[in-house]
């Protein structure tokens, strides 16, 4: 008489279709705890504009620390490079739409420098503290270089930035560096 086949028996039988089973499991186990990715995607070259784009927290994080001309020195640094990036993108891309965000992109980043390079001439030739201002699309940072702020250098410079910029006072943030 036959006996039926089980996979049981198989299994419990042959010490190594069993180790050969757990070391399968482990390796699935593991294959799944990392997500399922085991390389790094590769990119097809394509730069997309939007995620180019400075975050806030980035622009602020990358200028904490330091006196005003390091800050400068840094944000001026990570500036260029991204102007530089969307030249290429500019230059490059084969996309229209591609192009045009990349140069409003740019344009925005130069403005930007501008309008910040002259609000700090303007606050020092009316010979307040020495600033260092960061500009962003929601706010204006402004860290002044003393220990106590009275109210009427901060009503002064609050007034230079918003002529300078047209935005509200609510959207100005005035700070001292110490």
């Amino acid at each position: 008489m036959k006996k039926k086949f089980s996979y049981k028996d198989i299994v419990f039988k042959s010490k190594r279709l069993t180790i050969a089973a757990l070391v399968v499991m482990f390796g699935v186990g593991a294959f799944l705890a990392s997500g399922g990715q085991t390389d790094i995607p590769v990119h097809d070259g394509d730069v997309l504009v939007d995620s180019l784009a400075i975050s806030e927290e980035k622009e602020k994080d990358m200028v904490s620390e330091g006196s005003f001309e390091e800050r400068r020195s840094a944000l001026e640094l990570k500036r260029n490079k991204l102007i530089s990036t969307l030249d290429s993108t500019i230059n490059n891309s084969k996309s229209d739409e591609e192009k045009v965000n990349a140069g409003k992109e740019k344009e925005r980043i130069l403005s930007y420098m501008e309008t910040e390079l002259s609000i700090e001439s303007l606050i020092k030739s009316k010979n307040l503290p020495d600033c260092f201002v960061l500009m962003t699309e929601s706010s204006i940072n402004v860290t002044v270089d003393q220990q106590e702020l009275d109210t009427n250098t901060v009503a002064k410079i609050c007034d230079i930035v918003m002529r300078e910029t047209g935005k509200s006072a609510d959207k100005i943030i005035i700070q001292s560096m110490y």
